[in-house]
């Protein structure tokens, strides 16, 4: 039975709303350990097993574009189901995925491994849309703040996903480097299958506890294609879709890139920790700057410091280089925020899981690329050409935002509410 059924006054609707987003919190929190074990263990592992670094960057290409078929596939599902049963099965895929990384590092298997990035790609795709879910339930001037404490949660998974590997060297120390990177994954699995049973008690859905909308009841659903014909839409989801690969592109390559340098696995992790602490640890920041000083601007000032980062990450400094990487993952979050926040404000609910879930798969198709090349870039000109490369790529999406008119940022929202 839909809340709206069961007539839930205010005070109701805002003690549920509370207890969900607690719950996709945590659940996002998951997402992000898992994915921080593959990235601090993921190109280690392949290239023991292959001993060819280039996979690393497919292992990363293998997992952002099968990110963007989960987001494509899970939007599509949210919209016609609800919020609920897509961010579950997300959480299940995620467990397998670990365990199947885990499984196979033990077995020495490559091709395991590069199973398991698709598996989890899957899994991370629709898991991200629970960014729809908080949108769904906040009204547009504390949706920026809302999205972003959200994201915030990240932080807690990604900076512990990456330190999950040391975890198990202390426990362990005796014990081989498979053992030990086949431990990590085996300890997100079980965090998965704690947001898997979050995910089940997440009543009521997400998509009915929306606030009383400012909208006609016969409001029409509009086709993806109507919504790519609003610049605002065009412009977050080209803006993610470049950012993303360039953050996907540097964190495919980095570990292998400063290890080469002579610094240890130890330090990468912690490296790596910063910038997923840039990545999230600031999206409160980013979100009360969307809202009070506009989602055009906050999108400016990510892809300014992405651009920043490009250029101090090539540098043959340690310290300057772990900056840089910061500052792509500080200008990602701000990125990141910025589209969700614009894509939301101008979608309905029974819009917004699809034109997020297209974002996403721009996004995706951008980090694979990303991934792909940047391999390909460091293995022919060097670390500090794949920093150049970002910055230039940034700048073009500066030069993009600048061109959509002021007005357009908040066009969209109108016609959602008169259609």
């Amino acid at each position: 039975m839909a809340v709206t059924d069961l007539a839930l006054t205010e005070e109701s609707r805002k003690h549920f709303v509370r207890r969900n987003t607690a719950l996709l919190s945590g659940a996002q929190a998951s997402i992000w350990m898992t994915a921080g074990v593959f990235v601090a263990a993921g190109p280690v592992a392949i290239v023991q097993l292959s001993g060819r670094a280039t996979l690393g960057g497919l292992l990363f290409a293998l997992w952002a574009v099968s990110l963007g078929t989960g987001a494509q596939l899970g939007g599509l599902l949210m919209d016609r189901s609800g919020r609920r049963p897509s961010l579950t099965a997300a959480q299940l895929l995620l467990g397998l995925a670990s365990i199947t990384a885990s499984v196979s590092v033990l077995r020495g298997s490559t091709a395991g491994l590069l199973a398991s990035a698709i598996v989890g790609g899957l899994g991370s795709g629709a898991g991200l849309l629970g960014r729809a879910a908080i949108a769904d339930m906040y009204p547009i001037e504390k949706r920026g703040v809302a999205v972003g404490f959200m994201l915030a949660a990240g932080t807690v998974g990604a900076i512990i996903g990456p330190q999950l590997v040391q975890l198990a060297r202390l426990l362990a120390p005796q014990s081989s480097q498979s053992a030990r990177l086949a431990a990590a994954w085996i300890i997100a699995a079980i965090f998965s299958a704690l947001a898997f049973v979050a995910m089940l008690v997440l009543r009521p859905d997400p998509k009915d506890l929306a606030p009383p909308r400012r909208m006609p009841p016969s409001a029409v659903k509009r086709s993806l294609r109507a919504l790519l014909r609003l610049p605002a839409m065009r412009a977050g989801a080209i803006a993610i879709g470049l950012a993303q690969g360039a953050m996907v592109g540097v964190m495919a390559v980095y570990a292998i890139a400063v290890s080469a340098r002579g610094v240890g696995i130890g330090v990468i992790a912690l490296i790596l920790s910063a910038h997923f602490s840039g990545m999230f640890g600031f999206s409160p920041v980013w979100g009360i700057f969307l809202d009070r000083v506009g989602r055009r601007q906050g999108l400016l000032a990510g892809a300014a410091l992405i651009a920043l980062g490009g250029v101090t990450i090539g540098l043959p400094q340690a310290a300057l280089s772990a900056l840089g990487l910061f500052l792509v993952g500080l200008g990602w979050s701000g990125t990141y925020l910025g589209a969700t926040t614009v894509i939301s404000d101008i979608t309905t609910p029974a819009e917004r899981g699809t034109a997020l879930g297209f974002a996403d798969l721009i996004s995706a198709g951008g980090g694979a690329i990303g991934a792909l090349s940047a391999g390909v870039v460091l293995d022919a000109s060097g670390f500090s050409t794949v920093g150049a490369s970002i910055t230039a790529l940034l700048i073009g999406v500066i030069v993009l935002l600048l061109l959509v008119p002021r007005a357009s940022w908040r066009a969209g929202l109108a016609a959602a509410t008169l259609s």
